[in-house]
């Protein structure tokens, strides 16, 4: 972790901050009267690229009429990414991870197949016109 969000303000600050840079509310870091948020758990699955099956973890801090704001980090949560609601997934997490994994499987396979094909292009010789 290398920073916090003001509960008041949702101004991001470093750890060492004693009082909110906007608000100048004082940092408390634990039990019930905690003023910061120092993590998020994920409420949503998001797609943001067409033309791509990455799915990226996040929390829905506001919903507007046809987009909502969503952080899929901390430091974004005081500047969230304006998706589309239809671009916004419930989180599952076994489905996340089943996607992930095959993800990674694809990336795996693929640098394979171009260690594969480098090693047969290392074979070639150059062409000598014969005289």
């Amino acid at each position: 972790m290398d920073g916090m969000i003001c509960s008041n303000c949702h101004t991001w600050m470093t750890l060492q901050t004693k009082n909110c840079p906007d608000c100048n509310a004082d940092i408390i870091m634990d039990g019930e009267r905690k003023n910061v948020i120092d993590r998020i758990q994920p409420n949503c699955l998001i797609y943001r690229y067409d033309g791509s099956d990455l799915l990226e973890a996040g929390v829905v801090i506001k919903q507007l009429k046809v987009n909502m704001k969503v952080a899929t980090k901390l430091r974004e949560y005081s500047n969230p990414l304006l998706v589309p609601k239809h671009n916004v997934y419930a989180f599952n997490q076994n489905l996340y991870s089943s996607i992930q994994s095959l993800r990674n499987e694809r990336t795996a396979t693929m640098v394979r197949f171009d260690q594969l094909i480098k090693s047969h292009w290392q074979n070639l010789i150059p062409y000598e016109p014969i005289e």
